[in-house]
């Protein structure tokens, strides 16, 4: 692929065959990565509320204790390794987006692959996208939006600009979700509490079982504030960025859109994962969005 091939995108090169093997390769790795974190949030949950029953219900059953300290430490152990583990995934998976990325970018403003960073190497990209070569690729057509009528770097700084604002709006949207839910829980906490007769003890271990999932809860919120500030960042840099475009001769802010492209890798690297659900819950409208701002644009232009 060479720049001469490049004019006319970024929009008809990303539907390339083997592009859209690597768009479904990184989005199942993707996909395990979030089915480890959900398995953790259950476990952490269910051993909780075992705890709370077991803690409370009046019985004989002395290999009860037993079992619930044996479930504390198994339950440790495998967060440390599911930890380990997710962290591994979610690594492999932005290095297949930053490929992606790469091999539409570079060649659109004249660069080599070395000036973005460490890429897949061809074997690696081979033994992970062979395991996928015979599913649906229809999903990720078109996954930038249309913008073929500007110029090489402009198309390579708003197919980034897209990617920015698409994961920040997704994470604000999910934080937005789990206050709700959160409200909902201490709600529905108060009322259950006022209607039933506790004594005070039993309460009192009710709520040290509860530390298990404050302690989760709290682990999440903080992972997706600063996968959050991440992108906030990230969003300004590419504001400023914008701004230089407009009074810029083409050609002179490679380094800058080099740079924008390591934000956005960090950000998929470190970033908190949206759970498969609430991301398909919100694709096809947030894409429509993206598609007519695009088209907008180019009104704009004219």
């Amino acid at each position: 692929m060479n720049s001469q091939n490049m004019t006319d995108s970024i929009y008809n090169h990303q539907n390339d065959e083997f592009f859209l093997q690597c768009q479904v390769a990184q989005s199942r790795e993707y996909t395990k990565a979030k089915s480890l974190t959900q398995c953790k949030g259950i476990l952490t949950f269910t051993f909780a509320i075992f705890s709370a029953v077991a803690s409370v219900v009046d019985n004989d059953w002395l290999w009860l204790p037993a079992l619930v300290s044996f479930l504390a430490v198994a339950l440790t152990l495998f967060n440390k390794h599911s930890d380990e583990r997710i962290k591994a995934i979610k690594k492999h998976a932005a290095s297949l987006q930053q490929y992606i990325d790469v091999a539409l970018f570079a060649p659109a403003i004249g660069n080599s692959f070395s000036a973005w960073g460490n890429v897949p190497t061809k074997s690696d990209l081979a033994e992970s996208v062979s395991i996928y070569t015979n599913e649906d690729v229809s999903a990720f057509v078109n996954w930038y939006s249309d913008y073929s009528y500007l110029n090489h770097e402009e198309q390579v700084f708003y197919c980034q600009k897209e990617n920015v604002r698409w994961n920040y709006t997704l994470h604000k949207s999910y934080e937005k979700l789990l206050k709700y839910l959160l409200i909902v829980f201490l709600v529905a906490a108060v009322i259950i509490f006022l209607a039933t007769d506790i004594s005070f003890i039993k309460l009192f271990f009710i709520l040290s079982w509860c530390i298990p999932i404050a302690e989760y809860c709290w682990s999440v919120k903080k992972e997706l504030n600063a996968s959050i500030a991440i992108l906030c960042d990230t969003e300004l840099y590419s504001q400023e960025l914008e701004n230089k475009l407009k009074t810029s001769t083409p050609g002179v802010l490679k380094d800058e859109l080099i740079n924008l492209q390591y934000k956005i890798w960090n950000c998929r690297e470190n970033g908190y994962l949206i759970s498969d659900w609430f991301y398909n819950l919100y694709k096809e409208n947030y894409q429509k969005k993206e598609d007519n701002m695009a088209k907008t644009m180019q009104s704009i232009d004219k």
